[in-house]
């Protein structure tokens, strides 16, 4: 075996490794870790949306906004998509998703959506839905059938990207100008590839073909500069390195969901069964920073049952507010909940012995289909 067959055989079977963590830790997740873990991956893919279409803004500022109290970016992009139209369809596809905790704060979330309208909102909401349309017969047709590993079908995906007249990337364009009898050529920007609605849709497929328990938005998937890659080897491997990366930070924030969950707890031992403030520190974990007027509608609330929750969280220290333009933000204080990304060793671990047990003979499973399958890809593709 060559050192380049090496190469992409060590980043694939990293891939798998962690796409084995990630699923175990799906499977013996509690249903309020799986409620927190799931607001984590909603806000990062309207995140990760937003920003690969152009907009430029910080996290903080991006909750300000979907909270309806400061525009996105202070230099709107004209190439970018609306983003609220952009947010909203996207919040509509997660909706009718087949993981229920994600169809669920989707849902939930969609009439919290308070961000300033959008010019010309309808064509931009169309505009949405047609990409994602077109990103789901991508990903459904490259490559439809059960597979063991998914190695093939994210080629077979790269290539479908390739030949996209919506996602292969642009190029500048040039446009002449003149100004004072002289003539000039003006670069606009290139328009950017809307990836981020095929790593949508790649999650259900992961699911269909029997890799991943649920369907997953996996973001910053596609790396378009596979594309101008001609090393066959070297594209293997950064696309495996891709699907690893992504893995990987789900299965982080899934420890960090876990965390949180433990955290709440014990802070709110004692509550009585009818509180909700439980379910308002899962929102603020999961999502992010909220107004009350969000609260309300993402938990069916009144206005003084919110006031409630968000008393008895207070009291506890649990949450803080922020006042932009007179409104509140409520959310976990800072530092209380956070903690390292990785399960640290001496530690308690969230997973029991019997996850553990599963989780090493899916990875024998796993070296067995890697070892079978690295010479007749490598045949097929170097």
């Amino acid at each position: 075996m060559n050192d380049k067959t090496t190469d992409f055989a060590s980043s694939e079977a990293l891939a798998m490794l962690a796409l084995g963590r990630l699923d175990g830790a799906l499977e013996h997740g509690t249903p309020v870790v799986h409620r927190i873990f799931a607001g984590q991956i909603l806000r990062g893919t309207l995140v990760a949306a937003l920003r690969q279409e152009g907009h430029l803004f910080t996290e903080p500022r991006f909750h300000a906004w979907f909270a309806g109290l400061t525009t996105l970016s202070e230099t709107p992009s004209r190439h970018a998509n609306a983003p609220r139209s952009l947010c909203e369809g996207i919040l509509t596809e997660l909706a009718h998703t087949s993981w229920p905790p994600l169809a669920d704060i989707a849902l939930r979330l969609k009439p919290a959506l308070l961000a300033p309208q959008d010019l010309q909102s309808q064509e931009a909401y169309a505009r949405t839905h047609a990409t994602i349309e077109d990103a789901r017969i991508l990903v459904e047709g490259h490559s439809p059938e059960r597979a063991p590993l998914p190695f093939t079908s994210l080629s077979h995906l790269y290539g479908a990207v390739a030949d996209s007249l919506r996602f292969a990337p642009a190029e500048r364009q040039p446009s002449p100008m003149a100004l004072a009898r002289r003539r000039f050529t003006v670069e606009h920007p290139a328009p950017s590839s809307p990836r981020w609605a095929i790593e949508i849709q790649y999650g259900e497929w992961l699911r269909k073909a029997g890799i991943l328990r649920c369907a997953l938005p996996f973001t910053d998937l596609i790396r378009l500069e596979v594309l101008t890659v001609d090393n066959p080897g070297t594209a293997r491997t950064i696309r495996a390195d891709a699907l690893h990366a992504a893995a990987s930070h789900m299965f982080r924030q899934l420890g960090e969901a876990t965390r949180l969950s433990l955290e709440g707890d014990e802070r709110l031992a004692g509550q009585r069964t009818t509180s909700r403030a439980p379910a308002l520190f899962e929102l603020l974990a999961g999502f992010g920073p909220m107004r009350s007027a969000q609260i309300e509608s993402a938990l069916g609330a009144t206005r003084i049952g919110v006031r409630g929750m968000v008393v008895t969280l207070e009291d506890r220290g649990m949450i803080a507010r922020s006042t932009i333009a007179g409104s509140h933000l409520h959310a976990l204080v800072a530092g209380t909940f956070s903690g390292p990304a990785e399960i640290e060793e001496g530690t308690l671990s969230p997973f029991t012995a019997q996850a553990l047990a599963d989780f090493e003979a899916s990875m024998a499973h796993v070296d067995s289909l890697l070892g079978g399958s690295v010479d007749q890809e490598d045949e097929g593709e170097d």
